[in-house]
């Protein structure tokens, strides 16, 4: 399937989106710089406007659908413009699904977890490798979208379990429950509430998540996905948050997620460091 998503170009605070044959402008905080083609910014579709209090509205220069639906990554996602300037997907996460993909050509289905799971990218990943995923997010509107996207995606009936809750809250169940998880994914935000108003700050409970994902696979896991785009984090913090909790050796992918522009240029897209187990 041909991607019908691409990163146009970026700067001046924002980014130009080409997203299922709509071109959108959205606000890009690490733009700071200037942009590469700017005639191509003039004929946009939409554009998404920040206000003083932090939200934002979309400013409609042509009709676009509630929703829509595009492929990537040989996925299917359902797109929306939501009121926050959020789509429902995240492209520099495409390299990582790509390793998750290599991980399950070792054909033993194991079982993976996805916290604040959005809308399902990595989960389709690892259900499209042949993996078990449990998918956590606290918003329900979200998991709702994501386990629509499995459907999209032709992954309905694959094995995978989709929970609306707290984060901590469902971790320490888990770790009562004895379960285990092979492999680990997070893309903590930098603030975020719980489905009941409990409240999540990276920097102070970041550790005491991590110290807990760790019960849950013996300090051994096959493979960990630790993604972040909070200030004051870096692609070698979030590998030695990873490193100094692991009891086995293993390979760390680590470096700055970003989107490739058709420019050429590289759109800086947060940090990761993606842990896999020695053989």
């Amino acid at each position: 399937m041909k991607d019908e998503y691409q990163l146009i170009d970026s700067g001046d605070f924002s980014k130009l989106e080409m997203v299922g044959g709509y071109k959108l402008i959205r606000s890009s905080p690490s733009s700071a710089y200037s942009k590469e083609t700017p005639k191509e910014w003039n004929d946009a579709d939409a554009k998404y406007v920040k206000n003083e209090t932090g939200s934002g509205s979309w400013n409609f220069i042509k009709k676009i659908p509630e929703s829509f639906v595009i492929n990537f990554a040989d996925l299917k996602f359902k797109i929306k413009l939501t009121p926050f300037g959020h789509i429902g997907i995240f492209p520099e996460q495409k390299t990582n699904w790509d390793r998750i993909r290599e991980l399950g050509k070792t054909g033993d289905g194991f079982e993976v977890l996805n916290l604040f799971a959005y809308s399902g990218g990595s989960t389709l990943a690892c259900l499209d490798a042949g993996m078990h995923v449990c998918h956590v997010d606290a918003s329900k509107g979200m998991v709702d979208w994501a386990r629509e996207n499995a459907a999209l995606s032709g992954l309905a009936d694959k094995p995978v379990r989709w929970i609306v809750d707290d984060v901590m809250k469902f971790i320490r169940r888990e770790i009562k429950r004895n379960k285990k998880y092979q492999g680990i994914i997070l893309d903590p935000p930098s603030f975020g509430r719980g489905s009941k108003g409990e409240v999540w700050k990276i920097e102070e409970n970041l550790p005491e998540l991590m110290d807990a994902l760790m019960e849950l696979c013996d300090h051994s896991p096959k493979f960990v996905i630790l993604s972040c785009h909070s200030q004051g984090y870096s692609p070698l913090t979030l590998e030695r948050i990873l490193s100094s909790r692991m009891k086995t050796k293993g390979v760390y992918h680590t470096d700055e997620l970003f989107i490739p522009e058709t420019s050429g240029k590289k759109y800086p897209s947060g940090f990761c460091s993606f842990f896999q187990r020695k053989v």
